[in-house]
């Protein structure tokens, strides 16, 4: 389980000791949590360099300043919410989805990733590597849905059980949103439409956790569900495996759909197990089928919509021989425990953050209008999206007053507006094509961290990506670009001079002496806007990004690419796993669908 109030701010101790339930032992075996002063210890997964010896960026005095100047420049103005790809909306947040199944601990102000300083310092690569660890397995094994882990405690331990809380404990538990005065959405049609939240898990008559329970909490974990300034409880709080997808309404519902779709998969085990008595067998079984249909998603839907096919075939042909020879350097600690790449995490699979619109076709009451409804708004902004989750400082907000300490039955996604595919009449329902602007918004992150000694630094998503890539030491793009070539195989074309310092940003990035060693974050995106026509990543983020991902399949013994199966080479395939109600899952359509939520 990972513990996390806000994005980007982990619950981590100071001195890794805490009292709980009546013994003085260390927080990370309570909770499950690395102790803040050695990380590597109570990691799960390694972070690495793909390219440890590539030259390091130049830096010095001013060089913070100047980053956070470029920063500044990619805040588009006004906002650009007309900058329309081919590419669903959907697919901007199952990227944060995968993010978050795969990784954490490099968005967090602590330990090595301290970047709340006038001057950040880059630390060296063998300190980084040797140190920073993943909070995950690595591995696409949805831990953020099922919780686990080697590290869990008591309390951890407790939030996992929660996650089955129905009286069928081969089901996960969903909570039900709240009576809204001006209607609902049509779908779902039962009113299992939000997360399970802390509202419905102490006030079960036999509740997941006491009041005196979560009172007595240490108190970087105490934060998550009581209020530190009149001590009320967060009943808003999700119960879920990893709380940053309730960081954001559409995230959170994308969460939504993996737990309806998980139920779904253990109603149909009466076609596919002669048993089904053992329920604890019946979730291990839908568990796996659930992985794998995911699996397949990430490779034959997601990869293929954001990534250059010329790449993303290349890298499927070879099985990722990069990721394959940085897993062989770097090493796995333990089964299922897979490498990460720091220059996927901190930078390459950082180019969503470009996707993200300012405001969304959400559904009848914020977006285009159906008969019979009048729309609240014409569309969903992200403050909107972002005061809907159990991360927002007060519960969820009713029209005309009041609040909720569950998701108003008005606010459930109508997902047919974000899903696809992208029509001519209706071309906001994309992504924001990929370049080097961000939304606004995000300039300004709700619900983030303001009691900084730089002001703002935590709530400025450009800010925190440039200085965290500073900190982390990343190669520069064209460090990168000359590391993956130096390596063999088709050469990828670089990004000139000219191209880097066009558009809004471009001056900037010039002022700033980095147009000749440009932080990789940056280069991605530039590289996606000029050599990808903004609709996908260009070759370089393309061969990070599926190398990664791709990489991480092949390495799994149990993944999609290893498991037999009726399909091309003996390998697993959709027909192979399930289809609730007839509905093949071979796409995130097809998997919302199957929830029941399409």
């Amino acid at each position: 389980m990972i513990f996390i109030g806000k994005h980007g701010r982990m619950a981590v101790p100071r001195d890794g000791v805490r009292r709980y339930e009546g013994a003085t032992i260390p927080i990370a075996q309570a909770c499950g949590y690395c102790n803040g002063e050695d990380e590597s210890k109570m990691a799960f997964g390694p972070f690495g360099y793909l390219f440890p010896d590539a030259p390091i960026a130049a830096h010095g005095p001013g060089t913070t300043a100047r980053l956070d100047a470029l920063a500044e420049a990619m805040v588009a103005q006004p906002a650009l919410d007309e900058g329309h790809s081919q590419i669903p909306s959907v697919f901007t947040f199952l990227g944060q989805f995968i993010d978050h199944d795969v990784t954490a601990n490099t968005d967090r102000e602590a330990g090595m990733s301290v970047i709340d300083a006038d001057e950040v310092e880059p630390l060296p690569r063998r300190t980084v590597a040797a140190h920073l660890g993943n909070l995950r397995a690595g591995a696409l094994n949805l831990d953020s849905v099922y919780g686990g882990g080697p590290n869990m405690g008591p309390f951890a331990q407790k939030m996992q059980k929660a996650l089955r809380f129905p009286a069928d404990c081969a089901k996960l538990w969903i909570g039900t949103t709240a009576i809204s005065p001006v209607g609902r959405v049509p779908i779902p049609a039962d009113p299992a439409a939000d997360l399970l939240r802390l509202a419905r898990a102490i006030s079960d008559p036999d509740p997941a956790f006491t009041e005196e329970e979560l009172r007595c909490l240490p108190p970087e974990l105490r934060d998550m569900f009581v209020d530190r300034e009149d001590g009320s409880l967060r009943l808003h709080t999700a119960i879920i495996g990893d709380p940053r997808n309730d960081e954001n309404l559409v995230v959170a519902q994308l969460h939504l759909g993996f737990l309806r779709f998980h139920n779904k998969v253990v109603d149909e085990a009466p076609r596919h197990l002669a048993d089904v008595s053992d329920r604890s067998k019946v979730f291990t079984w839908a568990r796996k089928m659930v992985r794998l249909h995911y699996q397949w998603i990430v490779l034959h839907d997601y990869l293929p919509a954001i990534c250059d096919p010329g790449v993303l075939a290349g890298v499927v042909q070879s099985r990722a021989a990069l990721y394959r020879a940085f897993c062989e350097r770097v090493g796995t600690p333990g089964p299922g425990l897979l490498p990460v790449p720091l220059e996927f995490s901190v930078a390459a699979f950082r180019f969503g953050h470009s996707m993200v619109r300012a405001s969304y076709d959400w559904n009848r009451y914020y977006g285009r209008p159906v008969p019979g409804v009048v729309p609240l708004a014409k569309r969903a902004g992200l403050p909107l999206l972002f005061a809907n989750t159990g991360n927002a400082a007060e519960p969820m907000p009713l029209p005309g007053g009041g609040s909720a300490p569950r998701l108003p039955s008005h606010m459930a996604v109508e997902w047919e507006r974000l899903v696809g595919p992208v029509t001519a009449d209706a071309p906001d329902r994309s992504a924001r094509r990929i370049d080097t602007m961000i939304e606004p918004p995000l300039a300004d992150l709700a619900n983030e961290e303001t009691d900084t000694h730089v002001p703002g630094v935590m709530r400025h998503l450009a800010r925190r990506n440039l200085r965290r890539g500073l900190r982390l030491n990343l190669p520069s793009g064209q460090a990168c670009l000359a590391a993956v070539n130096a390596t063999g195989g088709p050469q990828l074309p670089a990004l000139d001079r000219a191209a880097l310092v066009s558009g809004p940003a471009g001056a900037a990035l010039e002022a700033g002496g980095f147009a000749g060693d440009t932080p990789l974050w940056v280069y991605i995106l530039k590289e996606a806007e000029c050599l990808g026509s903004g609709g996908r990543l260009g070759p370089l983020g393309s061969r990070l990004v599926a190398e990664t991902l791709v990489g991480l399949l092949a390495a799994d013994p149990g993944s999609v690419l290893n498991q037999p199966g009726t399909g091309p080479g003996g390998r697993w395939r959709p027909a192979d796993g399930v289809a609730p109600g007839g509905i093949p899952v071979d796409s995130i359509a097809g998997l919302l669908r199957a929830a029941a939520l399409l």
